[in-house]
């Protein structure tokens, strides 16, 4: 969880990228081939260093999913936050 669990539309905690970091570490020494996803508080803005520390999944509903845009312009903002990360 990268924000305090309780309710939707929480601030990111940036702390967790460094957890994410040694997690990613830790699993490729040991060979492990592990999905490492990073849920709360991602958006357009973060979704990026979440990756770039070994996120291999982002759960972003109140990025997508919120009155500020339609959710179709939502998903291509992160979809453009993302493009060229990863194959």
């Amino acid at each position: 969880m990268s924000v305090d669990p309780g309710y939707a539309g929480q601030t990111f905690i940036e702390a967790v990228l460094g957890k994410v970091q040694r997690l990613r570490r830790l699993l490729d020494d040991l060979g492990l081939d592990v999905e490492i996803e990073i849920d709360g508080g991602v958006t357009p803005e973060n979704a990026s260093r979440c990756v770039a520390a070994g996120a291999t999944a982002l759960v972003a509903a109140s990025a997508v999913f919120n009155d500020r845009a339609p959710v179709a312009d939502n998903i291509a903002r992160l979809r453009a936050a993302l493009a060229g990360l990863r194959a």
